[in-house]
């Protein structure tokens, strides 16, 4: 894509600020991202699903200006229905994923867009999990997209959040 260099630099503007909606992460992002179109390089950091989940959020993340918000793209690998589990469990044992629900994004015609999932983590062991204020929004497109689109590979975005009701240090 020629003559679209600037919109793809590594940096953004000195008082930029990324805040998408949830329709542009889906139609601008997550769909190009399928699709094998360009998408900004530097808005979102590529991760294996299973990295991401098997790990405690703040791991995935690096702190250099009081962000509270990353975005991820997500490679699904496997069987995506036993990645979509209700709890998703830390590897080592210190915490876990909980689905929050997952709800329909329509477009403007009311066809399936795509669905959100809201996740919370929770640290500790099942009996006795403590809330955290790490919450995460997944993407994900219905899975005809890709058959439609003859794409193999299955993608989500994932918005990570951390919250500011917590003072842990960081």
């Amino acid at each position: 894509m020629e003559g679209h260099e600037e919109y793809f630099d590594d940096q953004f503007p000195i008082g930029y600020r990324f805040m998408p909606t949830d329709e542009e992460l889906v139609t601008h992002y997550l769909t190009n991202k399928v699709c094998r179109n360009p998408v900004p390089p530097s808005a979102f950091q590529e991760i294996r699903s299973t990295e991401l989940y098997r790990k405690p959020p703040k791991s995935s993340v690096q702190y250099s200006s009081g962000e509270r918000e990353w975005f991820f793209f997500i490679h699904q690998y496997g069987n995506f229905e036993e990645q979509n589990k209700a709890i998703r469990i830390v590897e080592d044992g210190r915490g876990f994923w909980r689905t929050n629900g997952e709800k329909p994004l329509f477009d403007t015609k009311g066809n399936v867009l795509a669905f959100k999932t809201h996740l919370i983590y929770f640290s500790g062991c099942l009996s006795n999990a403590k809330k955290t204020h790490w919450r995460m929004d997944e993407y994900r497109l219905p899975i005809q997209f890709y058959a439609q689109h003859n794409s193999k590979e299955q993608w989500a975005v994932g918005r990570l959040r951390r919250g500011r009701e917590y003072n842990l240090g960081f």
